[in-house]
Parts: C-alpha cells; structure tokens; sequence
C-alpha cells in the first residue's frame, strides 16, 4: 500500500533534490524520499542495535521470558 503525503522544502533542498532526479539519479522525486529515508531507519536502527548491545555486555538488560513479565516492565511508563 502508498500513502501520499505532502511535505514543506525550503527551495534550495527542493532544486537539489529535482537536480538528483533529472541528471537520474532517481527515478523520481518520491523515489529519492523513499531511499533517503529507508536510510535514515537503517543507520538509526544500527545505532539503536549497537547501544542495546554494549547495555547487554554490561549487564544492564532484563529477559523479559512472559507476558507477565512484559505487562510488569510496561507498567514503569504508564506512570
């Protein structure tokens, strides 16, 4: 499924962004979004694996082996 959105530029992003897709290096406006952002998700996650690692290594994780567990650990956010 596509979701069409509408997003604000300043102008000199736009341009660069028209200038990718002419000299095709997209295929299209949307198509260059869609990379850059998959992009962005990957590095993110990277990160977000790489930080969860180092808390496991130094002992700052908790299995969490229920539903119980889980619904015991959510309630700290409910708060």
């Amino acid at each position: 499924m596509i979701s069409t959105i509408n997003v604000s530029l300043p102008s000199k992003l736009k341009l660069a962004g028209d200038r990718l897709v002419s000299e095709g290096y997209f295929a299209s406006f949307s198509d260059l979004v869609r990379v850059a952002m998959r992009g962005l998700i990957d590095v993110n996650l990277e990160i977000l694996t790489e930080e969860a690692i180092v808390d496991f290594h130094a002992g700052k994780t908790k299995a969490l082996n229920s539903q119980t567990d889980i619904d015991e650990y959510l309630k700290q956010f409910k708060k």
